[in-house]
Formats: structure tokens, sequence, C-alpha cells
């Protein structure tokens, strides 16, 4: 019920640490944001951009867990390149952003084109439409082992590090439930028809 920008923590990078999904800045640091990553759920400090009194907040917490999600952290090169992941599967969706600097946010999906979605990247805090440069991840699609970024410094500046959040797609070959093929996650597209009645989006879960 406020006007406060998200802000995205994981466990690579430790707690306190934090980049916002609506901005380009680079990582900060604040003691008294998430304080601590438990079994349960996480511990929240006195800052007011996520904790302030009577205020209220939406969380979402991803288990890195194959075939579900992955976070994974490099330095760049500015030079194309592979970085290795342990999802497991094909990603359906690489969230990057350099913590060392301002550079966009990347965002790799595999609906963002029904032929060669790794030519485009779209932008978490800008609406900008898709946009098409090879520089990003290098039009090299991912694989279950490694994804690739090519020269660009929203993707790999020389000397700067970044963070990578690696969402999978399941079709029919989850791996979850008490069968092992269920699916839990999924990373897809539709077309909007601007009628009342709206779209029926089938996730198959």
């Amino acid at each position: 019920d406020s006007t406060n920008d998200h802000h995205l923590f994981d466990t690579e990078r430790g707690v306190t640490k934090y980049v916002k999904s609506s901005a380009s800045s680079a990582e900060a640091t604040d003691a008294d944001t998430l304080t601590a990553f438990n079994s349960n759920g996480f511990s929240l400090g006195a800052d007011t951009d996520t904790n302030a009194d009577g205020n209220k907040y939406a969380s979402w917490s991803f288990r890195k867990q194959p075939k579900f999600f992955d976070v994974v952290t490099y330095t760049g090169t500015g030079s194309a390149r592979t970085i290795s992941h342990s999802l497991g599967s094909v990603p359906g969706s690489i969230w990057v952003k350099c913590t060392s600097d301002g550079y966009n946010w990347a965002v790799y999906h595999r609906g963002v084109d029904s032929s060669a979605p790794e030519d485009y990247k779209v932008d978490l805090g800008t609406t900008d439409a898709r946009s098409d440069n090879s520089s990003y991840w290098n039009d090299t699609a991912p694989t279950s082992s490694v994804f690739t970024v090519g020269t660009s410094g929203d993707t790999n500046a020389n000397g700067e590090t970044y963070v990578a959040y690696i969402f999978a797609h399941n079709n029919d070959d989850g791996g979850f439930g008490e069968p092992g093929d269920q699916d839990i996650i999924k990373c897809g597209s539709y077309d909007g028809d601007g009628q009342s009645a709206g779209v029926t989006v089938n996730l198959g879960f």
C-alpha cells in the first residue's frame, strides 16, 4: 500500500544485499533490510522499504531446486562466454542484473519470440518493448547446463559482477509430485484480445 521499490535478495550474495527490479542501480547494502534466511522463511530489520510500521507487503520466495529455480553469480569478461547453472533443465527465463554498476536488467524469456527468443531481451526496469541485439545472449539459446552472454554491459561487461535468476519451464517433465512427473513452473506467453471476457491461460497444474 505504498510506492517503495521492489527489493530482491538471494542466498548467493547474502543477507542485507539487494537489487531493485524496478531500477538499473547497482547492488546496495542495508543492515536493516533482510537480515536472515531461515529454514521456514526470512527475517527483516526496521528499514522502511521492507518493514515500515503499518505497511502491507507481498513477498515471493523461490527455493533453489533442480527443474525449478537457480541463482548464480559471475564476473563479466567483455567477450562472449557461457555461464554454468545447476537447473538441470533448459531455462524458461533468465533475469540478469549487474550488481557492481548501473546497467539495465536483461531478461531472456522463451515466450518473447516464437522461433528465436535468444535474439531478444526485455528489461524489468522499463516499459520498453523487447530489444533485438546479439550482444545480450550472443544469439545462443540456453541449455540444461549453461546460458550464453555476449558483449553487452547489461550481461557481461569486463570486470563487473552479476547475479542471474534462472527459472525452469516444466512441460510434462517436471519431476515433482508423488509420481515424479508433475509440473510446478511455467514460462509462456499469450495474445491479448481486448475483450471483457478476457483470456484464459491454462498452466496445466
